[in-house]
């Protein structure tokens, strides 16, 4: 019989305690580069998105978010961080049927040109010599699928991400593994969703020093303010080996799907804070495939170190179900001829029919259309029903939002216009 296997999650968490005994504090773990807020998004909303993982980001933040990607997208992240370092990512994440979504990514952490001192025999100070240029360079690699609906859990979501990293220091290079596990519940409290996290269970090679194992839960609640206005609120608990628990809360305001707007704060650590940041999505078309841009920014506040600034450039090649939604809709006139018009930002849209006494719609239009006015012209004296529909032209399988029904009465035939 099937066991669901993402309560090793809350199993792991229950290890974290007794581990933390082995550690020493700050500074008593490896691979601390991985503790580095990834992706702009998460980042802006104070790091509170455990609970949220709904895009590429989840394979840092939570794995089993990547279960909600269902489109191939990928993304790239610079960081310009604190002194002279800079933080480089690059992640794609891809969707592979029912088996749920696959992801990959690369992080690449570099700080600069440092002078190398030398180190006498007694242990002294031996003066300067040359300089290094230490890196850290983390591989992840990452899976995200729905659960079979066993026990009645059918809104439950679980994920495993792997992780390599390489460390080059002056005398060499350290390698560590690692692995992560998580997993998200939708509730059925509309727009609620929560989720739980355990975060670099694994050690560096030869070297005796654990990852910085963390175990962290969270929650986000979104909701519709209005038919173009939406909210999601965050909120992230978490516990590590290494340093003081932590908390952080986030705030996602996003208008017409397009212009978005992020606050959060970090709390708990010496290197916590206000953040701030934006984006913007916008579909466009190229070489007949059409793409959503995001382009993301966050300013994250780290302390009296000072604040580290992220820029991402993600591409989502189609699935723009929650992306793209379709505004109010009317019929008006223009002169004497009925015009069907609505707002809208999508690949394109279809006219949908239906006349008094029919069941099913049928498609007015003989191909998508990128304007967002239609005239209805050369209609025969009757009663109608119209919808528009958010269609991709290049995808015949993906449907995107679609209007309310919208009723027209003509008494005399309209007329085209003339030649």
């Amino acid at each position: 019989m099937y066991r669901p296997h993402v309560p090793l999650a809350l199993v792991l968490a229950a290890a974290i305690l007794p581990v933390a005994a082995l550690c020493g504090g700050p500074g008593s773990t490896g691979g601390v580069g991985l503790k580095l807020p990834s992706a702009a998004r998460p980042a802006a909303m104070g790091g509170a998105f455990v609970g949220l993982a709904d895009d590429l980001s989840a394979l840092a933040w939570n794995p089993a978010g990547l279960a909600n990607v269902t489109a191939p997208e990928l993304s790239l992240m610079h960081t310009q961080y604190l002194a002279d370092t800079n933080y480089e990512v690059l992640g794609y994440a891809q969707p592979v049927s029912v088996l749920g979504t696959v992801a990959g990514s690369v992080h690449l952490l570099d700080y600069g040109n440092m002078p190398r001192t030398l180190e006498r025999t007694d242990g002294m100070y031996g003066g300067l010599f040359g300089s290094a240029t230490p890196q850290d360079l983390f591989v992840t690699a990452g899976w995200g699928t729905a659960l079979p609906p066993v026990f009645g859990l059918n809104r439950l979501k679980g994920g495993v991400a792997l992780k390599g990293t390489f460390q080059q220091l002056s005398g060499g290079t350290l390698l560590g593994i690692g692995l992560s596990a998580g997993a998200l519940l939708d509730t059925p409290v509309q727009g609620l969703r929560l989720g739980t996290l355990v975060d670099n269970l694994g050690a560096l090679t030869g070297q005796g020093r654990l990852l910085p194992l963390a175990w962290a839960a969270g929650l986000s609640y979104g909701v519709d303010i209005s038919g173009d206005f939406r909210a999601v609120y965050a909120v992230d608990t978490r516990l590590q080996v290494d340093t003081t628990p932590q908390a952080s809360m986030g705030l996602e305001f996003a208008a017409f799907d397009m212009l978005l707007a992020r606050v959060g704060f970090r709390g708990g650590g010496s290197l916590g804070g206000v953040t701030l940041g934006g984006g913007v999505r916008y579909p466009m078309t190229w070489f007949g495939k059409t793409m959503l841009f995001k382009l993301d920014y966050a300013n994250v506040a780290s302390g009296e170190l000072g604040a580290s600034q992220r820029f991402q450039l993600s591409v989502q090649f189609g699935g723009f179900s929650t992306n793209v939604r379709l505004g109010s809709a009317r019929i008006g006139y223009e002169g004497n001829e009925p015009v069907l018009s609505w707002k809208g930002h999508g690949p394109a849209y279809t006219i949908l029919m239906k006349r008094e006494g029919e069941t099913t719609f049928s498609q007015l239009t003989d191909r998508p259309i990128e304007e967002t006015s239609y005239g209805l012209i050369g209609l025969p004296p009757g009663r109608y029903v119209f919808r528009i529909l958010t269609v991709d032209p290049y995808n015949p399988a993906w449907k995107g939002p679609v209007s309310r029904d919208l009723e027209l009465t003509i008494e005399t035939p309209a007329e085209s216009p003339a030649p």
